[in-house]
């Protein structure tokens, strides 16, 4: 027999020791092959040893665990390579499973691949290394490392945030929807921030949508939304009604500040409405809520921008006020 079959031959039984006979007198044959700086590395983490009474110790573990398991070899192969006239390589695969046991619902299936390295020392060949591992079942054919999982793990991160942020929005405009613009406010109103919120109505828009239609209207209600964030920069923007929409702005404690921003929005929300909507005539009502010691939560500063916007809306629409 040529020396590389013999030592596919002898590899062979040492996994047949190993994981179908696992014995005690199995188990000291094996280590009569290894030399004392056996380097054995397997597919556990911690199985790395670089000399042999650690192998040992945990070999021993091993052989007394398995004697409660039994394996059978679905396929294997095996192939060895000269490397000098004193040492050879022999590697290939090894897909074992567990055979199936009384009360075991899940059974161990190792689909695996090896090299041994052997040395002769004078007319005896011994196991100087042996490395199992279990192939990366993540890394896709043809990739350098298993980046298919990482970027797939990064885009349902991703994708997660995505779902999270846009459960915050109103779909249609892109701002915050009522429950989001209430979370957000009120956490600004936690961190002691001085601030004012504004409530809007689109004046008269239940009308428009009966006259110009649903699609006409909801271009409306986009305008209305982004000329918000433009105007109100840095401002807290939510829809929180139909046709409402509320902002709160952190910046804006004077009130002439504010009313500079209202102005500008009503004259910016009333020239590009009419470029959308020919012939429509457009305009807001707005009340308007400053927070102080004693309007610590969002309901109560929400309440008092509502009866302002109220009072405005009583007495005629496009228009503000402030309340006292």
């Amino acid at each position: 027999m040529e020396t590389g079959e013999y030592l596919c031959d002898l590899t062979k039984r040492i996994w047949q020791y190993y994981l179908l006979e696992p014995t005690k007198e199995n188990f000291e044959e094996l280590y009569k092959l290894c030399p004392e700086n056996l380097v054995m590395i397997g597919t556990g983490k911690h199985e790395f040893f670089t000399d042999l009474a650690h192998a040992v110790r945990d070999l021993q573990k091993n052989q007394l665990e398995a004697a409660s398991i039994r394996f059978e070899v679905l396929d294997e192969w095996y192939e060895s390579l000269k490397v000098t006239d004193d040492v050879y390589i022999v590697y290939g695969g090894l897909w074992a499973r567990q055979l199936p046991q009384k009360d075991t619902q899940v059974l161990v299936d190792m689909d695996t691949r090896f090299s041994a390295v052997f040395r002769r020392r004078g007319k005896i060949w011994m196991l100087v290394h042996l490395h199992h591992s279990v192939p990366n079942a993540e890394q896709s054919n043809g990739e350098f490392y298993p980046k298919t999982i990482a970027q797939q793990a990064s885009e349902a991160l991703a994708l997660a945030k995505l779902f999270q942020r846009r459960s915050e929005l109103d779909l249609m405009t892109g701002v915050y929807n009522h429950e989001s613009f209430r979370n957000a406010v009120q956490q600004k109103l936690d961190e002691n921030r001085g601030g004012i919120l504004v409530l809007f109505d689109i004046d008269n828009f239940k009308q428009f949508n009966d006259k110009y239609g649903h699609l006409s209207g909801d271009s409306i209600l986009k305008l209305f939304a982004k000329l918000l964030g433009h105007i109100f920069k840095g401002g807290c923007i939510g829809r929180v009604g139909g046709d409402e929409f509320a902002v709160f702005y952190p910046e804006a404690t004077k009130q002439d500040t504010i009313e500079i921003l209202l102005q500008t929005l009503r004259r910016e929300f009333s020239g590009e409405a009419e470029t959308l909507v020919e012939n429509g005539s457009f305009g807001f009502s707005a009340g308007i809520a400053g927070v102080t010691a004693d309007t610590p939560s969002f309901t109560e500063v929400f309440d008092r921008a509502d009866k302002a916007l109220y009072r405005v809306k009583n007495e005629g629409k496009d228009s503000y006020r402030f309340y006292v």
